[in-house]
């Protein structure tokens, strides 16, 4: 490509408020302050199309059924003139291949991992358009054959960058309506001393396993252990999570759930620590940012986490389907302020030193302009 300034647009099948699709209005903006002219082209709409308009990002949204939103793909494509469309799910992708026919842009896909084994895989056509493919992680690369890739993958780590929060950790905990929290303290969490304060950013799909968060804080209440979680998100698996909540007796106490939050910087401010037990993954940005934020991690080894969260070192790693060995985790960070902080601090400068959004833009920056 022989110029440095570029055209990209974005193609996502929702704008809705997973870490993927934050991802992408990030990636976008990030490109428009290096001076390309990056947009985003959505299949269907969502909560993040306001928040696309409050940072001055162009949105398409296609909507309608699929021969109208083909010939409105076609369209806005036509409009846009691309040099590079950048698709980040497969279902995108198929969107995506018709705007490389139309307009003879090169043509990325990047493997999030987010939905692997329940969505579509592409066909070869789709494939053989595509003119590079990047994995979120190692793990995500070496797994590309789940959605039918063949060749040479690049991996390009997520980065993330820090939103700042707008409140204070005493503003947003007094609103949940908690104290200062053991993170402010020397003690350990008791039932006394005020609940040890979790947070959980995910949407509601099997693959992040809510339930068995639901089990394992069920499990800590039964041994007398002050903690409550803030689930946030919403999506497909809501009714079913919350009914599991009421049915355990703990929905409202020990997990708090709070719907789509356009404040998550400042809940992770509010936090003592974040939990995440997916079954799999691609490489998750919410535990970046809540390594970022100093917070000590419990997650499962699944995907890239590993290349993120060494064991003990940066947080601690569970088994996948295990509340017990949940339990017994949060439990411990509970109970021991010091090993809370200690893996935070590491956590933090693990993702200052290898994982900073810019870092990650100039990679696919490099990407971008060396596609011939």
């Amino acid at each position: 490509m022989g110029t440095s300034t570029l055209r990209i647009v974005h193609v996502v099948s929702s704008l809705n408020g997973g870490g993927m699709e934050h991802f992408v209005l990030r990636l976008a903006e990030a490109q428009r302050r290096h001076g390309h002219e990056a947009s985003i082209l959505a299949l269907r709409g969502g909560p993040l199309a306001e928040l696309a308009r409050q940072r001055a990002l162009p949105v398409t949204v296609l909507g309608g059924r699929l021969p109208a939103r083909v010939a409105h793909a076609a369209l806005a494509f036509a409009r846009s003139r691309p040099q590079v469309i950048h698709a980040h799910n497969p279902t995108a992708l198929h969107y995506a291949t018709v705007g490389k026919v139309l307009t003879r842009a090169r043509l990325v896909f990047t493997d999030h991992a987010q939905t692997r084994g329940i969505i579509r895989v592409p066909s070869r056509f789709e494939w053989r358009a595509t003119d590079a493919v990047v994995g979120c992680s190692q793990d995500t690369a070496d797994k590309s054959g789940a959605v039918g890739v063949a060749g040479n993958i690049s991996v390009i780590h997520n980065g993330i960058d820090i939103t700042p929060a707008r409140r204070t950790r005493e503003e947003v905990r007094a609103e949940l309506g908690f104290g200062a929290g053991p993170a402010a303290q020397s003690e350990p969490a008791s039932p006394s001393g005020g609940a040890f304060l979790g947070i959980m950013p995910a949407a509601f799909h099997p693959v992040k396993a809510h339930d068995v968060l639901l089990r394992a804080l069920s499990r800590l209440r039964d041994r007398g252990v002050a903690v409550t979680v803030l689930i946030v998100g919403d999506g497909d698996e809501r009714d079913r999570i919350h009914g599991l909540a009421r049915e355990l007796g703990i929905h409202g106490k020990e997990a708090r759930f709070l719907g789509f939050r356009k404040d998550v910087p400042d809940l992770l401010l509010a936090a003592d620590f974040f939990v995440l037990p997916s079954r799999d993954e691609g490489l998750p940005l919410a535990v970046l940012e809540a390594m970022a934020r100093s917070l000590p991690v419990v997650v499962t080894p699944v995907g890239g986490v590993p290349e993120v969260v060494r064991n003990e070192e940066h947080g601690l790693l569970v088994p996948v389907d295990d509340p017990g060995a949940l339990a017994v985790a949060i439990e411990r960070l509970a109970r021991d302020p010091a090993l809370a902080r200690r893996l935070g601090e590491a956590g933090h400068a693990r993702v200052r030193d290898d994982f900073s959004f810019e870092k990650m833009t100039r990679k696919y920056e490099q990407l971008y302009l060396g596609l011939r």
